[in-house]
């Protein structure tokens, strides 16, 4: 359901920035759909007459073709629209981003496991620093390896929690990123030179898994558009193919129908 969910944010995103952008040419486009899906309905009910001229579409084909009308008049834009897919990624992250930023459950979920790895280090003063379940809400971070395991821990969390959410773009990206050692330490590096706290935020962990997804997806945006170019052009092709299969089916019954009616056996 999840990969259902993430294409149709996709597809909604781009074309909502295409509207943005150009109304007047997402109109113009979704008028183009709408004509051509009128002549392909004009061409379904021309269709019936190859295998038996008298045929008229029934009320059943009928509704097909105007949901598949729908199809198109959405299509065409949204074919158009894929090339807004990077903005369109960038704010979805962004937003995912945020919104883990702001979850408070999803964050005390992390920093109990990370109180509890830092403490197995065995490298920390714990004493003045209750358990989170005693009302602890501090880690001590006095070592350079505490702050790289506490950053690694939070970013490889925020990576896996992407993962769950958005199942059609990891499968996209394939192999699941990691933020490297180095990139923690150098993100610590700079975060402590400036700050005498010895807390690192939570939202620079999660920024870090946020620069690590996008870069891996990045250079794989053209194959992206490629990809739901080819989805969306496939869903087309294959409607109307069942829609005129229908057609050729229903036309042919027709055709033994009349035979038998009018065969020398059935004269009286």
């Amino acid at each position: 359901m999840n990969y259902i969910i993430n294409l149709y944010t996709l597809l909604s995103g781009t074309s909502q920035l295409l509207m943005g952008n150009d109304r007047l040419f997402y109109l113009l486009l979704m008028f183009s759909g709408l004509a051509l899906a009128s002549i392909l309905w004009l061409l379904c009910a021309f269709f019936g007459h190859l295998f038996y001229k008298p045929y008229r579409l029934s009320i059943g084909q009928h509704i097909l073709c105007g949901l598949l009308t729908v199809m198109v008049v959405v299509t065409v834009p949204t074919y158009v629209s894929a090339v807004y897919l990077q903005p369109t990624l960038a704010g979805l992250i962004a937003n995912w981003r945020d919104t883990l930023i702001s979850n408070t459950a999803w964050n005390n979920k992390q920093f109990i496991r990370q109180y509890d790895e830092i403490k197995k280090m065995g490298l920390e003063d714990f004493s003045n620093h209750p358990a989170p379940e005693q009302g602890g809400t501090l880690i001590p971070l006095n070592h350079t390896e505490s702050r790289i395991k506490m950053g690694q821990m939070e970013a490889d969390a925020s990576i896996e929690n992407f993962y769950f959410n958005f199942p059609l773009i990891s499968k996209i990206i394939g192999t699941k990123p990691t933020v490297s050692a180095n990139r923690v330490s150098q993100d610590m590096n700079d975060y402590f030179k400036t700050n005498k706290s010895s807390i690192y935020p939570h939202e620079r962990g999660i920024q870090l898994a946020v620069d690590q997804i996008y870069k891996e997806l990045e250079p794989q945006i053209p194959r992206i558009i490629f990809i739901i170019r080819l989805t969306l052009a496939l869903a087309t092709f294959i409607g109307y193919a069942l829609c005129l299969g229908w057609i050729a089916y229903a036309a042919l019954c027709q055709i033994r129908i009349y035979s038998a009616h009018n065969s020398p056996s059935s004269q009286p």
